[in-house]
């Protein structure tokens, strides 16, 4: 018969198992010690995962919205920045932001040309250089894309520019008679 010392909880003898005597339950101790520091790790990997996806979006959408700021017209008509932000909210809106993110965003299109300047974009020349800004501020709109809503990136906003040629060819004419 085996005394008492030689068996762990649940009755299994102690020489059947791998482990050294008197270490019973040490296992369980470790993994209660050990599993808030790995989901802690795990959820933090998860959150900067999650702000890199949600920068490639935003970048995409400044993209997306550069392209039809470049066009200058837009269904026959000019291009405005009203055209161009409704542009990146529709983008943003079908990556899946959330709703408070997509209202929120600031949409910006500036300018970078000197000879000429120009507030919307369909009344740029021909490789006018611009850009396109959206921004995902602090507040309600960047805490909408959290997943734990703890700051743990050290992110508090989001913003994403890109700069642009401008494709607009309605100022470009074009001479119908040959010069011989």
């Amino acid at each position: 018969m085996q005394n008492e010392q030689d068996t762990c909880q649940g009755g299994r003898p102690a020489g059947r198992s791998h482990r050294a005597p008197g270490r019973c339950g040490a296992v369980a101790v470790e993994a209660a010690v050990c599993m808030p520091f790995i989901v802690a790790m795990m959820l933090a990997m998860w959150e900067i995962g999650q702000m890199a996806e949600m920068s490639r979006i935003v970048k995409d959408a400044a993209r997306e919205g550069a392209r039809v700021a470049a066009g200058g017209v837009n269904n026959g008509s000019p291009v405005t920045v009203a055209n161009v932000q409704t542009a990146v909210q529709n983008f943003l809106t079908a990556a899946g932001m959330p709703s408070t993110a997509v209202n929120g965003a600031v949409i910006t299109v500036v300018d970078l040309s000197t000879s000429d300047v120009w507030t919307d974009p369909g009344s740029a020349l021909p490789l006018d250089p611009f850009s396109v800004t959206v921004t995902i501020p602090a507040g309600a709109p960047f805490n909408s894309l959290q997943f734990i809503g703890a700051n743990l990136c050290g992110v508090t906003q989001l913003q994403e520019s890109v700069e642009w040629l401008s494709a607009n060819d309605t100022e470009l004419t074009v001479s119908t008679t040959l010069p011989y």
